[in-house]
């Protein structure tokens, strides 16, 4: 079994209407999709995880026309948002390609800075290639990689962003977790060019998601 990770960024710089009014919202931020269905009837419900402030991101799906019904619910240092809405001619486009072309998308998917998303499928390598090809117009296709799938490292790992993932990755390299401990936020920070207070808050979150993922 093979997999591809890509890039898929929308022209317009939004998928779904509801993506945009996120983006538009002060201070709340896309971080990833957990899981996305299209229905027998056209509509869609999906799970997002937001950060923010919970009353801003109810306040912002107020005026999301397409939003059937909604439920938010924080959770630690993040925002789980289930959502049942109408689907649109892009996204509808994109959630029957797995059915066309016997994939799967493997879930949770990533969103990038420039409104796109970031996700992995899997399935056989020629019927990956055939569905990237087919994704709906106004969104390009960038593949980043492809090898063969294993699904409890790359689950595990697609927890964190892209940030958490290098900071983590330059702390574990350079002996922050080894015993005794080789380096200390100070040492980190001038890697990675950021405060060490940022270090500090960075790991605990990786520390945080990766037990909950683990343990919870």
């Amino acid at each position: 079994m093979r997999y591809v990770e890509g890039l898929l960024t929308p022209d317009r710089g939004w998928i779904h209407p509801i993506e945009r009014r996120i983006q538009q919202a002060p201070g709340i931020k896309n971080e990833r999709i957990l899981q996305m269905e299209l229905l027998d009837d056209g509509t869609v419900t999906t799970m997002y995880e937001l950060s923010g402030d919970r009353e801003v991101i109810e306040f912002a799906a107020e005026y999301v026309p397409e939003l059937i019904t909604y439920q938010v619910s924080p959770m630690q240092d993040r925002i789980i948002t289930y959502a049942h809405l109408e689907s649109n001619e892009m996204l509808t486009g994109l959630l029957e390609l797995p059915h066309t072309y016997q994939i799967v998308p493997d879930f949770p998917i990533e969103f990038a800075s420039n409104g796109g998303i970031r996700l992995t499928i899997v399935g056989d390598e020629d019927q990956i290639r055939e569905a990237m090809d087919a994704v709906p117009d106004g969104i390009s296709v960038e593949l980043q990689k492809l090898g063969d799938y294993a699904p409890e490292n790359e689950r595990l790992l697609s927890r964190l962003t892209d940030r958490q993932r290098e900071v983590a990755e330059i702390a574990v390299g350079m002996g922050y977790y080894d015993t005794p401990r080789q380096v200390t936020y100070d040492d980190i920070a001038e890697e990675v060019d950021v405060a060490p207070g940022t270090v500090g808050e960075i790991l605990r979150k990786v520390e945080s998601r990766l037990l909950n993922a683990l343990l919870g």
